[in-house]
């Protein structure tokens, strides 16, 4: 007997703002003008100033239209709800990041890293305009290249429950647990992707199992009084002991 716990109504959108390192802003007057506009557009997003936001990104793109300028104005795009304006920037900063490149040699963490924060962007783009196979293979590819893969993941597990397909969120939960164990949303997936499989038995329990019970119980551990704690709460007592 399968069940389904109504537990997300989207996936988590989950972007990251990052300022750039000071050793990527130089000494000039542009230089000094982009970290202005940049330290600007940062407040803009967290004050949820979305068209103030994209003023900034375009003007950071218009002195340099760097992977990473082009990657901020498709996040202010995407949280205005102008999905399609950021998959086109998302794009852009794909094409910008492959000049950007190092030299064989040198180090391609931070470079790989970029990568992987644009294709976050792609995915969250295409999750809007509802091409989830696309979301999909653009959560894959970020996670394929992120040093630490556990957003990646956690948005993949997250968009394979709403779509239904528990197996795989389940395995995709399990990688972004092991990636970043402190995740909550993750295990409470997790649990819930197994869960919504587990047999009934004939006094009308869900089989005991000790991963679901273990995942249920991480989450309310790191979030005891979480948005889901109630349902894993009631969860774990409907599992037979």
């Amino acid at each position: 007997m399968r069940r389904s716990v109504a537990i997300l109504a989207a996936v988590f959108l989950l972007l990251l703002f990052i300022l750039p390192a000071a050793t990527q802003v130089s000494n000039s007057a542009g230089g000094q003008n982009t970290e202005a506009l940049t330290a600007d557009y940062n407040q803009a997003m967290q004050a949820k100033e979305w068209p103030r936001a994209i003023v900034l990104a375009q003007q950071l793109v218009t002195l340099k239209a760097t992977s990473l300028n082009l990657k901020l104005l498709g996040n202010a795009q995407l949280y205005s709800g102008s999905s399609d304006a950021a998959l086109a920037n998302y794009d852009q900063a794909l094409a910008a990041a492959q000049q950007e490149k190092p030299a064989e040699g040198h180090s391609m963490t931070e470079w790989k890293d970029g990568l992987a924060q644009i294709y976050i962007g792609r995915g969250n783009a295409l999750l809007k305009l509802k091409r989830n196979a696309e979301a999909i293979a653009a959560y894959n590819q970020s996670a394929e290249l992120a040093s630490n893969a556990g957003l990646a993941y956690f948005n993949l597990c997250a968009v394979l429950y709403n779509i239904g397909n528990t197996v795989d969120s389940a395995a995709a939960c399990r990688k972004c647990v092991q990636a970043d164990p402190t995740r909550a949303n993750a295990w409470f997936v997790l649990g819930s992707d197994l869960f919504a499989d587990l047999p009934v038995t004939a006094q009308g329990k869900v089989q005991s199992s000790p991963e679901t019970r273990e995942a249920l119980e991480k989450y309310l551990a790191l979030a005891p009084d979480g948005p889901h704690a109630a349902d894993v709460k009631a969860m774990l007592e409907m599992i037979e002991k």
